[in-house]
């Protein structure tokens, strides 16, 4: 069977045309949530369609973004939908799942997810993104859930700040850089606005996000707009794991693009923006490795421009904290310094007492081998960038949930045989189900039934667990290796190294600026006299 065509109207908008599916299901594409009038500007809340009607049975123009230098992953087909495109100007657009027998005085839960990508690469388009699994899932243990999934904007596009955006954002509200943080933020009115009418409570949003998008759950659980949010969910991220920047450093990489693009970068800022808004953005996405030092992956983070957050940070942990074995192996291409420069970044950015320590601690000397300094590379950003600063924030939110995914891949590609950035989301999303086999499939649907169990409220395991001396401790679900879903104790589970976590603490900022070095050189990326010559993204190896 084939899905049919269905209709519903939601007020205050329209009639909102999309499909049924042979499961009962109903899906609606390339939803407007936003739009914006000039590239780097803010977007602004959709509240009328054209006509007062929304043909949501395409998919939606996607963000402008390079080509992806990474192993591809296969996508289910869904010839009904037609093809996925990018747009600039109409890439601000969701996906709406609804469970089987949805009606519109149901008052579901609804979750809320962002895609990763380094803010640079993915989209919600994404076929493995489709909500159909996780909706059926929901219903068939008793907790029918409504699942949205979100374009936003990305790399340039989405981030870029500058002296001159800044001027020319004056008059939009204020701010500098962070477009794709404001756009996430109208997707979530929108919802919050719209969604009753489509069976879904307002009142009980859920925010879950992978990579890039769990630093963006991370930012609105701690931004002035919290109150419209009820859960968060952080898989593999934490803010901020692609990197914050000041307001000067963006300013260095828009006047490396504006170089890059043949623009003289001596003209007044107004004239000079204005002709980085002419350049086609195709150009804008091809020079994304050139302006990026030629990064395999290249990424962008939030800028430190006082508003993002507002004035201060509102002191909020997220509920749910999730990470994987092997993180930092998705920077594998970047591990090609020698290990005599590794040894003397260590020494150069950690303090003399915790220096040598890190070397010892991952086995780094000047005589080690490629392997072993691809190993050493891996673990200190894992360790640095997700995994410790994950803990950290689990440990101070004693009654937060903490999942730890073991499971290594078991597709025959470079990351092959590790439990990798990624690999969890794949999984438990549903889309790869026509590839695994059945105790994977059973895995990731163990993954799935927590988090939609966690977004009706309810525990998806124990929070503490009994000790035989009557006492309890905190603990943590593990997605194993040998693909179970357990309850371990915190303290119990060897897994992930608590011990050296507590000790790289109080230096972590340290770590963090050694990791960043690592995976993207960052003293030669904010600067004006390194800039790379392009890239040919279509032979990309791994060691």
């Amino acid at each position: 069977m084939e899905p049919v065509p269905t209709a519903t109207e939601l007020p205050g908008l329209g009639l909102l045309q999309g499909w049924q599916n042979p499961d009962g299901t109903k899906q609606f594409f390339g939803i407007p949530y936003a739009q914006f009038s000039e590239r780097f500007r803010p977007s602004a809340e959709v509240a009328s369609w054209p006509e007062g009607r929304c043909d949501a049975r395409k998919l939606g123009r996607y963000a402008p973004q390079p080509q992806r230098p990474f192993y591809p992953f296969p996508m289910p087909e869904r010839p009904h939908l037609g093809e996925s495109h990018q747009g600039e100007f109409d890439c601000l657009n969701l996906q709406i799942t609804l469970p089987a027998g949805t009606k519109p005085d149901d008052k579901l839960p609804v979750m809320i997810w962002f895609h990763g990508g380094g803010y640079v690469f993915g989209t919600a388009n994404y076929s493995v993104l489709d909500g159909c699994g996780l909706a059926n899932i929901s219903s068939e243990i008793g907790c029918p859930t409504i699942f949205v999934t979100v374009n936003y904007r990305l790399g340039f596009f989405g981030f870029l700040a500058s002296d001159d955006i800044k001027e020319d954002n004056a008059t939009y509200g204020g701010g500098n850089g962070n477009q794709a943080i404001g756009d996430q933020h109208n997707a979530i009115k929108w919802v919050v606005k719209n969604i009753r009418g489509l069976g879904g409570n307002p009142e009980d949003i859920t925010l879950f996000g992978q990579s890039a998008g769990a630093i963006s759950v991370d930012m609105h659980l701690r931004a002035p707009h919290r109150h419209l949010i009820k859960r968060g969910i952080l898989m593999s991220g934490v803010a901020p794991i692609c990197g914050r920047y000041t307001e000067a450093e963006y300013h260095t990489l828009y006047l490396k693009l504006v170089r890059a693009c043949g623009i003289d970068m001596n003209l007044p800022g107004p004239e000079r923006l204005a002709a980085l808004r002419a350049v086609p953005y195709e150009k804008l996405c091809t020079l994304t490795f050139e302006v990026m030092n030629n990064l395999n992956l290249p990424q962008f983070g939030p800028c430190a421009d006082g508003k993002v957050l507002g004035e201060a940070q509102v002191p909020y942990l997220a509920d749910y904290v999730h990470d994987c074995e092997k993180e930092g192996i998705i920077y594998d291409h970047e591990f090609t310094m020698s290990p005599e420069e590794l040894v003397s970044w260590i020494k150069d950015t950690l303090p003399e007492e915790i220096a040598s320590e890190a070397l010892a601690h991952y086995s780094i000397s000047s005589t080690m081998s490629e392997r072993e300094l691809y190993h050493a590379c891996e673990a200190i950003v894992t360790d640095a960038v997700f995994c410790g600063p994950a803990y950290f924030l689990a440990k101070n939110h004693p009654d937060s949930f903490v999942a730890h995914w073991d499971y290594r891949s078991p597709f025959d590609n470079a990351w092959g045989g590790y439990a990798h950035h990624s690999l969890d989301y794949l999984f438990s999303w549903q889309g790869l189900n026509g590839i695994l086999k059945p105790h994977e499939i059973a895995l990731g649907r163990a993954t799935a039934e927590d988090y939609i169990r966690f977004a009706n409220g309810k525990e998806p395991y124990p929070v503490r667990i009994s000790n035989e001396d009557g006492t309890s401790q905190r603990a943590c679900r593990v997605y194993t290796a040998e693909a179970k879903a357990e309850v371990y104790g915190w303290n119990e589970y060897k897994g992930r190294p608590l011990e050296w976590f507590e000790r790289i603490g109080p230096y972590l900022d340290g770590f963090d600026k050694l990791s960043f070095e690592i995976t993207m050189r960052r003293n030669k990326l904010v600067s004006l006299e390194h800039a790379g010559s392009g890239k040919d993204t279509s032979k990309v190896t791994f060691l």
